[in-house]
Formats: structure tokens, sequence, C-alpha cells
């Protein structure tokens, strides 16, 4: 049922009729007085403002929202037909008003939509004293008839798919072919309602097949259609389709990979049964004997499945005094997923360290591994990392997509001046470039976004990595391996034997590796590298600490790149509001207006999704070499970078802030702000 007493402002009233066009010639005292009549009345989504065949009792103007015109198909009366899509100022109603007829078609609201409306008596009136406005109908309405004679068809009306609410879960529910055959897609699923695309309205039978195919997944639904272009068809499954469904396909993977994730606990203990005692009563063909048993590998396989399924960038798996708790990091926050009993602990890591081929006999030494997972397209890595704890071993385990490497420097960094310094930087025939940031601050991606911009037939590539992370086409990529005495350093010197242009380096971390990888620089080499350092400027303090001299570093270094990671506004939940105190406490002018997320489904009411890059990058100039060569302090270096033009991470984050991409919570948790 709609919702009256609005409380739409009278101004806001009058604004909306002058935009209409039956009242924009009527003067302003009579607008004042007709905004004075109207009702005012608020529908939820997917409600009827008219229905077809009513009476036409009144006429109806959008204040806000959108609403959709829908006509029965009177070749199947199973169906209605989406004609048009209204919005803000649109109004209708007035035909069935001058007419007298019954609703022609009906009017559904698609989001939440207020109207003003305008009832019969008050409309005859008005009519009977503006002889204007009766000329203004009466050109409306001949338009109208004439609009109506030249569709030679119901399907003669057609909308864009783009402007369509779009499922991709939806769209996976039949296959490509026939969508195709048929040029027929279903395009999204709301209130038990599944909106049908279809080119031709007339194709009953067509659209019964899809209908039967659709109702395997949802029996329950009802169908509307809506008819779209065959060109705009065509192209939209040429163009976005397979991109859409693709991810999709991904995560139906993963759903098959492992059975529902609501029973997996109840279903480890009915299956899983110790005996009581100690784990330690356990011997290492026990242990190994679990490990292989049916339940364990389906926990197993239920922890990495859920971890895709989240978007984690790790596992944690950690065995507490009385229990085992599983956390996933999601965009850059842990979570708690799962607490198991103490007794699956020993069997639950034995399984994951068979998997990635390490010794389960040995508990007291760190040990790292890997695990890969094919899924479709995808190459998934696992990196396996256990340690001794208190209550037993810990495993961190972090997850690698070696398909997701062609994101580029432009989706990395939005701020375009800054785009164009690290462009400008990478471009330089030779000298080192290191990229600094905390553990899972992004500095790989960087990296390897950098390397795909320069990267062609003309330039010999080659990569030294613990371990190897995404897969570059036409790189050389060598992965270390110290137990057999292959570390960095001696890479690094195989390295310069074989002819390259352009090195990267992993992680710079120790003294030799940071000689030699300067050595390279100064010899014509260009050479990318990473360094654990809190800022841009605080590398060179790093360095020395590290006994590289300082005009070594000053002579060899193009400039540094120091990133964090932060967390985006979730789009779906976003509201704006105002904060005077942050404004000021931040810097930022007055009357700066500020967004939040509300915290919604999307987002698992976090407020946040995805993560963007925050970037301070520092481009050393003549003056900042002088510097760096005569030992000067990481302040000095600063004043000098941000009198160049550089800015700051807190800088970078403000300009996300004021664009409404992060939140004052978010720059508060990344950055130091000073006054």
């Amino acid at each position: 049922m709609p919702e009256t007493n609005m409380n739409i402002p009278g101004v806001d009233r009058i604004v909306l009729l002058k935009n209409t066009d039956i009242f924009r010639d009527l003067p302003d005292e009579e607008l004042i007085r007709l905004a004075a009549r109207m009702i005012e009345r608020s529908y939820p989504p997917n409600h009827a403002i008219v229905r077809e065949g009513a009476a036409g009792d009144a006429m109806f103007i959008i204040a806000n929202g959108r609403a959709e015109i829908r006509k029965r198909d009177p070749r199947n009366n199973d169906f209605d037909v989406a004609i048009t899509t209204l919005g803000d100022g649109a109004a209708f109603g007035e035909m069935a008003l001058l007419t007298g007829n019954p609703r022609s078609a009906t009017v559904m609201a698609t989001s939440t939509t207020k109207v003003l409306v305008l009832m019969k008596n008050d409309f005859d009136v008005l009519l009977h004293e503006h002889q204007s406005l009766s000329i203004e109908l009466s050109r409306i309405v001949a338009e109208r008839i004439e609009e109506m004679k030249s569709r030679e068809s119901l399907g003669a009306v057609s909308l864009s798919l783009n402007t369509l609410k779009r499922d991709e879960a939806i769209m996976a529910c039949i296959p490509e072919q026939l969508a195709r055959k048929n040029k027929m897609l279903p395009v999204s699923y709301a209130n038990g309602k599944i909106t049908l695309a279809v080119v031709d309205a007339c194709k009953v039978v067509a659209i019964d097949e899809i209908k039967r195919a659709v109702q395997q997944k949802y029996p329950k639904a009802f169908f509307d259609l809506v008819i779209v272009n065959e060109d705009d068809f065509f192209k939209f499954m040429d163009e976005e389709y397979k991109s859409l469904v693709s991810s999709i396909e991904d995560s139906l993977d993963i759903e098959s990979f492992v059975d529902s994730m609501d029973h997996i606990q109840s279903d480890i203990l009915k299956e899983f049964a110790l005996e009581e005692g100690g784990d330690e009563d356990l011997g290492v063909p026990d242990i190994a004997k679990e490990a292989e048993g049916a339940p364990i590998i389906k926990l197993t396989n239920s922890i990495i499945a859920m971890a895709l399924k989240k978007g984690a960038s790790d596992i944690h798996i950690e065995p507490m005094e009385k229990e085992v708790r599983v956390r996933y990091r999601v965009d850059g926050d842990l979570q708690e997923d799962m607490v198991l009993p103490k007794k699956i602990q020993l069997p639950l890591i034995s399984r994951i360290k068979i998997i990635a081929k390490l010794d389960i006999t040995e508990r007291r030494l760190p040990q790292d591994g890997r695990i890969t997972i094919k899924m479709g397209n995808r190459s998934i890595d696992f990196r396996v990392s256990t340690v001794p704890a208190k209550f037993g071993e810990k495993i961190c385990t972090r997850i690698l997509d070696k398909t997701n490497t062609t994101l580029g420097l432009d989706k990395l960094i939005t701020h375009p001046p800054v785009m164009g310094i690290v462009r400008e930087m990478i471009r330089k025939p030779y000298g080192i470039i290191y990229v600094t940031g905390p553990t899972g601050s992004g500095k790989s991606t960087t990296l390897y976004s950098s390397l795909a911009e320069i990267n062609d037939v003309k330039r010999n590539i080659s990569t030294v990595e613990d371990p190897i992370e995404y897969d570059l086409r036409g790189v050389n990529q060598i992965q270390v391996n110290p137990d057999i005495g292959l570390d960095f350093a001696r890479v690094l010197r195989a390295f310069l034997r074989q002819d390259p242009d352009v090195i990267l380096v992993g992680e710079t971390r120790d003294k030799e590796t940071a000689k030699i990888t300067v050595e390279a620089a100064l010899t014509g080499h260009l050479v990318f590298t990473t360094l654990h350092a809190n800022d841009a400027p605080g590398t060179f303090m790093r360095l020395t600490e590290m006994g590289i001299e300082p005009f070594l570093v000053s002579a060899s270094i193009i400039g540094v790149i120091a990133q964090r990671l932060v967390r985006k506004i979730c789009p779906n939940c976003k509201e704006a509001y105002e904060d005077p105190a942050a404004l000021e406490y931040l810097g930022l002018p007055p009357g700066t207006t500020l967004y939040r997320g509300k915290g919604c489904g999307a987002c698992r009411n976090s407020g946040t999704r995805g993560r963007i890059g925050v970037y301070e990058v520092l481009n050393v100039t003549e003056d900042i070499r002088h510097l760096i060569a005569e030992g000067a302090s990481t302040l000095a270096v600063r004043d000098a970078a941000l009198a160049g033009g550089m800015l700051s991470l807190k800088d970078y984050c403000l300009i996300l802030l004021e664009e409404g991409t992060i939140s004052v919570e978010e720059v508060l948790r990344t950055v130091v702000v000073q006054n």
C-alpha cells in the first residue's frame, strides 16, 4: 500500500510542475494553488502505482524514483511486457482522465517511488479555468495517438540491456548457445520474479523453452518480459556477457568444489571420531591415516573453497588451548569463520602438510610449501607456512591467483599526476626503483603491472622471486631455492652474465642482495625490487642500515614507490554525512561532504567492499640526490620531496576521501595524521 504525507516541500512541488509538459505554461500563482491540491504518496519497489484495466481517476508525477510501464501481452497471458521506464519528473495517467477509459497499462515502481497525485475533480477544474492547458493536453494526446499507431506490434518498443538491472547468477542459469538461438536471456531476479529480455515476444514456444530451463533452478519463479533491440542483444552477448558469466562460473566451480558449508562442522563431528586422550597419544602412522580419511579431506577442501568464495588473501589455522580457530583475511581484515574441536588439529594440519609436500613428522621447525589448484582456466597457488606455536603448529596460507596479472598501472593508481610520474620512472633506461610497504600491501602487483607496461620482444626481462607469484608471458622467471644454495645473490650474479635489460628482484632482504642490485643499476640495467620501509623517504635510511653507502644509493636510484591498501566504501550502502570536527582535524575545507558505508548484505554489514591502493611516489631529483649522498636525515629528504610536489600517503588518502571512495576511519587507520 502507498504511504501518504511525505511532506515534499512546496518549492520542490512547483519545480516539478514547471518541468512537466502539461503545466509548464501555467502562471506561478496557479502553480502554487495546483501544488496545494496535489496528494503525496510513496510506493515501495515492485508495487503497482496503477493497474491495467483500473479506473482512470487520477494523474501522477514522479517526484523521486523509477517506474516501468507494463502491458499484458495479448499473445501470452503469462507475461507482462515492459514498454518503457519513467524517472524523476515523468507524468502519466492524464490520458485516462481525458478519455474516461480504464487504464491501458500498469505502472510498477521499480524502486521506492514518491509521486504527486492530481485527482479527477481538481483536473476538471483546471481544464475549465485554463484554455491554454486544454490546448497543450490536446497536443500531447495527438502525439501519443500517433506514437501508438506507429507501432506495428508490441515488439516494436524496445529497451536497452544497459538500462536493466543485471544479475550474473541468473544469466548463467541457461547455456549461452540456448540464449543466442532464441535471442532471449534472463537478466535479473527479485522478489520471486525473473526479468526475461527477449528480442521477439511472439516466440511463445521459445519463451516456454527458456522458462523450463530457468525453472530447473528457480522452480517457483514467475516471469516478466522486457523487449530489447536485436543489435543491442548480440552486442551485449559478444562484449559483456562472457566476462560477467565467467566470474559466476568460477564461483560455481568453487561451490561444486565442496558440499554446503552449513553442515560441514556437524558432518565432521559425526564422521570423525577419535578416542578420548591427548593428541600426543597418536603416532605418525595414525595421524597420516586420519589425514587421508574422507572427513578430514572434506574439511580441508571446504576451508580452501570458502577462502576462494570470500575472496580471501590468507587462511589462518590457529591451534588454541581447547580448540582450533580458522580465520580468513578479507579486504585486509581478519575474520573468524569457524572454531573446530581440538581433536581435529593434528589430522587437519597433517593433511595440509601432506598436500603441500611438507614433512608431517617435523613439528619443531618452520616449514614452507606450496599447493596448486586448477579450476577451469584459473591456476591458483597457495603458499603454505608453518610455525611451531604454544598449542601446536600454526599454518598461514597465502592465496595467489596466477591468472590475475593484467591489472595495469592505470587501474592501480587512480590519480593521473601520480600515474604520470610512475610511468616516467619505469621508462628510464637504467637505475633502480624501490617499492616499499608492509606485507600484503600490493607491492608485487605494482611490480608486475610495471613490468607488463614495458614488456616487449626487444627487452630481455628476468626476475628472481621467492616464490614466483604470477606468470608473466615472455619473462624469464627464476625461483630461489636456499636448500641448494640458490639464493637471491647467486641468481643475480648469474643474471648479469645473461645480457639482461630489466631485472626484478622479489625482495631486498640482506646487504649482499642490496649491493648487487645497486651495482646492476650502476652498470646500465633497469632494476625493480621491494624493500620493507614505512614510507618513501625512509627507504634511504633503511639502505644505510643494511650497509649500502649513501653515494652508491644516490648514484643508482630513480625513485621510490611507497604504498598501502585501503578499504573502499561499499557502493550499495554508501551514504553522505557531515563531520566538521573530522574536517578540521584532517585539514579539509569546511563543508566538504564525507561518505561512509551503513552496512548491507553485499558487504556483510562491514560498510566496506574491495580495496584500492594509496601511493607515495618519490621521484629522485638532483636536489634530493645531493641530500642522499650527504647522508641527510629522513625528515630533510621528506621536506625536499614535499617541496618538489610529492604527494604523501596522507595527501593521497585525502584525495580518495574527497572523492567519496574511502571513509575517515580508513584514513586514520592507514596513515599518521600530523597537524
